[in-house]
């Protein structure tokens, strides 16, 4: 049954607190939300920012640069909604976290619910599709499937179970806090304009390496298979979840184009064919790269029904036309 959602029924939030509003993710969120002509203030501590707040669209917007735990959460009792974006992020990127992320994503996470439940205003929580753990077999995964902790206790696993548990509070708040509202979002594989290779991302990754004709290094055979999707497609199924009737609060949401279903050396192949590259395709052990700590990602496609049955989402870009807009950005940037 496909649920209709007339969007100017329901309460529209004006003044939105994003911390991590600086990150990949944190930029789309800010353009998204100034369409809709809100009044917006980012906190961010640089430590993963993808853009400087010197870009055009933050003189639109208030900039606090700190970290959220240094931030009195009565400070924030003017604001209509908070997203909670602030993270270690990549494969590559929370390496570094080893031994510290559990503990910064769930201090991080419950001041967010603090700052929720203080100023009566709802929290979006972005989670990760990597909580569900390993499968031996590829899964379309949905909101209910189990989540399985697989191998030794890599960063890898510190980071997706970090993000379980903080899923498990924000839920576990709300049994005891009636009027606690919360959207938990488990986006899959972002990727789009804006995204750096530095957090270990593959797709500008491979599109920098393509640019300037070096080899596109591929981990192991190439075989392992992402449902890459559009970083506007997950910020707008993000925005559909804050528009929702009140039944469905309080809810779980995956979002990614299990349509979008590639495999890496796919990816790898298109970027060469758009770049019109002469970089060879090569596969490399990443742990030769990136030390002992680096775990690679276990498959992980989605399972959208939802999302799409009940808010009405529906991605508007291919895994082709994701790859195009990459490698137009940096092009651009290379342009220059």
């Amino acid at each position: 049954m496909i649920m209709i959602v007339n969007l100017s029924c329901y309460m529209k939030y004006n003044k939105v607190l994003i911390t991590g509003g600086l990150g990949f993710l944190g930029y789309h969120c800010v353009e998204r939300w100034l369409e809709d002509d809100c009044e917006i203030t980012v906190v961010d501590n640089l430590s993963s920012n993808a853009v400087n707040k010197d870009n055009l669209i933050y003189d639109q917007v208030s900039v606090i640069e700190d970290n959220i735990l240094n931030l009195d959460v009565k400070d924030f009792s003017k604001f209509d909604i908070i997203l909670h974006l602030a993270s270690p992020v990549g494969p590559v990127g929370v390496l570094k976290h080893s031994g510290t992320m559990g503990k910064t994503i769930i201090d991080t996470t419950q001041w967010a619910i603090d700052v929720s439940r203080k100023n009566k205003m709802p929290l979006i929580y972005i989670s990760t599709s990597e909580i569900y753990g390993y499968r031996e077999q590829k899964t379309k995964l949905k909101e209910t499937d189990d989540k399985i902790l697989h191998g030794d206790f890599t960063v890898r696993n510190e980071y997706s179970i970090s993000k379980l548990l903080a899923e498990i509070i924000i839920k576990n708040n709300s049994k005891i806090d009636k009027d606690f509202k919360f959207q938990i979002i488990r986006p899959f594989n972002v990727t789009g304009k804006y995204q750096l290779p530095d957090g270990g991302f593959v797709l500008p990754r491979f599109v920098n390496q393509a640019l300037n004709d070096e080899d596109i290094t591929v981990y192991y055979d190439g075989s392992q298979l992402r449902a890459f999707t559009w970083v506007k497609d997950i910020v707008e199924g993000i925005y559909l979840t804050t528009k929702a009737s009140e039944e469905y609060w309080n809810e779980i949401w995956n979002i990614g184009n299990e349509n979008n279903e590639k495999s890496i050396k796919y990816l790898a192949e298109k970027v060469i064919g758009y770049t019109k590259s002469n970089s060879k395709i090569v596969s490399v052990d990443p742990v030769e790269i990136h030390g002992e700590l680096f775990a690679e990602a276990p498959e992980k496609i989605p399972d959208s029904t939802k999302i799409r049955s009940f808010l009405n989402w529906e991605p508007k870009k291919s895994a082709d036309e994701v790859v195009l807009e990459v490698v137009n950005y940096f092009e651009g940037i290379t342009n220059k």
